[in-house]
């Protein structure tokens, strides 16, 4: 969600490592988020990336067709590519009213690669992008799909998680 927001290059929405840039305040609650499992598993599922032009969202490793990255799907596909850390404008081209996908491999795919390159096709198929509009994260436990603290804290209650170890203090 910071990664949106403030345009922090790493390949999810948050990083697998901490990031080495200390003293925000930004790059501490990213830091604590990476640690905390609960927050990654909140942050996965209540999230959800709404394709435009393509520009902001990683092709293999963000989560933005299906309810998985596609690094994870098409694990083998992914290891044969040379463009794994590319976004989705970088992976095709705007062919007059449609949109041709592009792939560079290590190596020719032969055998069963072929089929599941021929899966992520079909995948692939419902993907129009808009040139004219940026990618946005959807915060879906919001009605206007907007992030906000309160939402957050909803969802660390004791209702959804009732042994979370959080309190909080005052109005939310």
């Amino acid at each position: 969600m910071v990664k949106f927001i403030h345009n922090i290059n790493y390949s999810s929405f948050l990083p697998q490592a901490p990031i080495s840039r200390a003293g925000s305040t930004w790059t501490r609650m990213i830091n604590h988020c990476v640690k905390d499992n609960r927050l990654q598993e909140i942050a996965s599922h209540q999230s959800m990336i709404l394709i435009g032009n393509g520009k902001r969202t990683v092709f293999w490793h963000d989560t933005w067709l299906t309810n998985y990255c596609l690094a994870d799907r098409f694990s083998t596909l992914y290891h044969l590519s040379n463009d794994k850390d590319a976004s989705i404008d970088k992976m095709g081209m705007q062919d007059g009213f449609e949109w041709t996908w592009f792939f560079s491999w290590t190596r020719p795919l032969r055998g069963r690669n072929i089929g599941l390159l021929e899966q992520l096709y079909v995948f692939l198929s419902t993907v129009h992008l808009d040139n004219e509009v940026e990618d946005r994260l959807i915060w879906k436990d919001n009605k206007s799909g907007r992030f906000s603290v309160k939402s957050l804290c909803g969802l660390l209650s004791p209702t959804h998680y009732p042994n979370n170890g959080f309190s909080f203090a005052g109005k939310v």
